[in-house]
């Protein structure tokens, strides 16, 4: 009774304590997950298992209580056809390394025929190796099939008897035994059955095993109703040994048209591989998940894990047949090494192997977002033959109602103007005034850390000299400059990032961009949505257009998409992934389509109402246009003040600002857009420092302004002053020193209440029109 009476004492005591002061903290956006593909390390060239007279495919790795790298494949004799003997004729070797990257030397035969009589006794497949607790486990494939043995000279064919018969009796298995050398006991049951009138009713095969911190096991395994309809199911023992019981009497979702599963437990998160059959995500390459729990599990907007062309060690690519049957090296907790069946044909000639690629640590993965992160402003340039008319078609102005003010670089979307006729502009377009490092002085002078320029826009002009279409400004103008060369070399001389802008799902050059919601209809009146057309827009002009932005003009910050459209999810991530290998430290937006890409890009103008706790980026005009426009009169440009304060506001909330201007014809920045460069370069001079590397802080936001923190270092921005006293919500014990930033002078606190209240700080005699900037060093 007397314990009880104190603990409520102590308790009513504690609720009428003032709670310790809360300290703002910066609040760093939440990073994309690593992509598993920016841990895959290039791919040995001796490395893995091949053994020249036979068809090598699947592979799996255990480290021994020896010290070696054991590994066990799947392999038949060359002297059949690769398909479909893998089903009739495969056996399981087993092969010994130093390390983990191999070369692997033939050991022996871990699991050979045994016999009709058994399930599993005329082919072994698949295997997957795990050491658990002092012995070790094979889970693999097998079948058991009527009639004599393919053998060269009497191959099977896909539609023979024996062949289904032999698909028909795939089940899962499991070998055990006490050394990695064997022997191995195999059961004379499969450890998991087919269930009639199921997803999974025609075979079971793939076994892939997670083991769980309690020692139950998770058993991930491909099912099948007919064939080539394929899903991955789960199932449950309480120990390796089993009994097995589904989970579900469906497959688990992402796993619905995969084969192929890999699971293992690392950093706080299950990952999985899975080849994807359905070619969903790719070209029938490797996929990566990852789950909370091992169930419920989930995908990035771009999955892919291994491309075909993966990198070798000595730099080259080669466009490899397969990229099948993943398996993952765990050591310590950490994925080291990914192993996986693959091949290519030389000189008419198929073979396959099991290769092996290491992997890099999450940790060890650089973060392309940092220095993009860090800028918070960057300058955005719409620049095209569109600033000829500037708005003005046959001396009418345009008009939409969709606009206040057109959007004049769209003007042959708002016009109709024919292609033939608005190609003519080129002819008359000569801007001698461009001057790419004036262009960079300025933005550079202004506190922006990079430059977005249209490569292309969707007129399908291209503003650099592109050798994938001649409708380019060298070749088709008067000019005949690059002038992304020259910004380039502007950028990379003053220390900026150079970003190319790119319109992906809408040209109006060609019908095959049939279906956009903007989309050239008087031109191409009978022009239907397409998708094959549209892949061809993409292999012929898209990817060879990007490769040239990203191979011709040094170092590129980011690739800038627009108007994905009808832009598919593969189509998406294959165009992420030709970046990546291009130019791995490139940062991609996500106007590539489908969620893909480095940070979020908002919609034109969309400053988000709060922190969205992810990188973003918020693209704006300083009028209504992107491109030059000479309907943008006086009324229509936001003044420095309201430019200003959304570049706070923007970074206040972790985000970064891409202000844009829009070059007239003769190539100079227009007088309105350069005296608002000038005012933002006079306030970034003092108050750069509460930009830069800031980010958004749990600093309460107040009526009067915003806030941005690095480190110790809180920024108050005071859009408007109040009268009297400026309230921070900051308690006193926290602060070290306050001075206004503009001139490092200190600031006189008026009242210095107790702990838990208010700061109040006197109005400073001289403030700044657009934001003073108050640097609060906390304790």
């Amino acid at each position: 009774m007397k314990s009880s009476t104190l603990l409520l004492g102590f308790l009513a005591l504690t609720a009428i304590l003032p709670a310790a002061p809360r300290r703002p903290e910066a609040v760093a956006p939440v990073r994309r997950p690593v992509a598993f593909r920016d841990r895959v390390l290039p791919a040995p060239l001796d490395g893995g298992f091949r053994q020249p007279d036979y068809w090598v495919w699947c592979g799996t790795v255990v480290k021994g209580d020896d010290g070696k790298f054991h590994h066990y494949a799947s392999r038949w004799s060359r002297g059949l056809p690769f398909g479909p003997h893998w089903l009739t004729n495969s056996e399981v070797v087993h092969s010994v390394a130093d390390r983990a990257e191999g070369p692997y030397v033939f050991s022996d035969l871990a699991l050979p025929p045994r016999g009709e009589e058994f399930w599993d006794g005329r082919m072994t497949h698949n295997p997957v190796v795990r050491k658990i607790g002092a012995k070790y486990y094979l889970y693999y494939t097998g079948t058991t099939y009527a009639g004599p043995t393919p053998e060269p000279g009497k191959p099977v064919t896909e539609t023979s008897a024996l062949k289904l018969d032999a698909h028909d009796g795939e089940r899962v298995g499991l070998a055990t035994a006490d050394s990695p050398y064997g022997p191995w006991q195999r059961r004379d049951q499969p450890i998991l059955e087919v269930r009639p009138n199921s997803w999974e009713q025609y075979l079971i095969s793939n076994a892939s095993p997670l083991v769980l911190p309690d020692a139950s096991v998770l058993l991930y395994y491909k099912g099948v109703e007919k064939l080539r309809h394929h899903a991955i199911g789960v199932a449950r023992a309480a120990t390796v040994d089993g009994p097995y019981e589904r989970l579900s009497e469906k497959p688990f979702e992402v796993g619905v048209g995969a084969e192929d599963p890999t699971m293992w437990f690392e950093n706080g998160r299950y990952h999985a591989l899975m080849l994807d059959h359905d070619y969903k995500y790719s070209n029938k390459e490797i996929y990566h998940a990852t789950s909370p729990d091992g169930l419920k599990w989930s995908v990035d907007p771009n999955p892919v894990a291994l491309s075909k062309d993966y990198l070798w060690a000595d730099g080259s690519r080669r466009k490899m047949n397969s990229t099948e049957r993943p398996q993952i090296l765990v050591q310590d907790g950490v994925a080291t090494h990914l192993f996986f069946a693959t091949g290519e044909t030389i000189d008419g000639k198929r073979q396959t192997w099991n290769q092996v690629v290491p992997l890099r640590p999450e940790s060890a993965v650089p973060d392309r977002v940092a220095w993009w992160r860090e800028a918070r402003f960057g300058l955005f340039i719409h620049w095209g033959l569109y600033a000829i008319p500037g708005g003005v078609w046959r001396d009418q102005p345009i008009r939409h109602e969709q606009y206040a003010n057109p959007y004049c670089e769209q003007i042959m979307w708002l016009a109709r103007i024919p292609r033939a006729e608005y190609a003519q502009l080129a002819t008359r377009f000569n801007p001698v005034q461009w001057d790419a490092k004036a262009v960079v002085a300025a933005a550079q002078a202004a506190g922006m850390k990079y430059i977005v320029i249209t490569a292309k826009h969707h007129d399908g002009f291209a503003m650099y000299h592109s050798q994938a279409s001649p409708y380019n400004i060298v070749n088709a103008t008067p000019f005949g400059r690059d002038p992304l060369r020259e910004l380039a070399e502007a950028t990379r001389a003053a220390g900026l990032q150079l970003g190319f802008y790119y319109s992906l799902g809408r040209d109006w050059d060609t019908p095959q961009t049939a279906g956009a919601s903007k989309s050239n209809t008087w031109d191409f009146p009978d022009a239907k949505p397409d998708p094959k057309a549209y892949q061809r827009y993409l292999d012929e002009k898209v990817k060879p257009q990007v490769t040239e932005l990203l191979t011709q003009y040094g170092p590129v910050g980011i690739l800038w998409f627009d108007t994905p459209e009808q832009t598919t999810v593969r189509q998406s991530a294959e165009l992420e992934l030709l970046v990546r290998r291009l130019s791995p430290a490139t940062v991609v937006n996500t106007r590539v389509g489908n969620e893909v890409g480095d940070y979020e890009e908002m919609g034109d103008n969309e400053i988000p109402a709060k922190a969205t706790g992810r990188d973003f980026e918020v693209p704006a005009t300083m009028a209504e246009s992107w491109g030059y426009s000479t309907l943008d009169t006086p009324p229509f440009w936001r003044s420095s003040t309201q430019l200003i304060r959304h570049l706070v506001d923007i970074a206040s909330k972790g985000g970064n600002y891409l202000l844009n201007i829009g070059p007239d014809a003769a190539g100079a920045i227009p007088a309105p857009a350069a005296a608002r460069l000038a005012d933002l370069a006079a306030w970034m001079q003092a108050n750069a420092e509460a930009i830069h590397g800031t980010s958004a802080s749990t600093a309460h936001r107040p009526d009067w302004g915003r806030f941005t923190q690095r480190g110790d270092t809180l920024y108050a921005h005071v859009f408007e002053w109040p009268a009297a006293e400026l309230v921070l919500s900051v308690d006193t014990s926290l602060i070290a020193r306050i001075e206004l930033l503009a001139s490092g002078g200190p600031v006189t606190l008026t009242h210095t209440p107790a702990q838990g209240a208010a700061v109040l700080v006197p109005r400073p005699a001289a403030l700044d029109p657009h934001a003073t900037v108050l640097r609060i060093t906390l304790r």
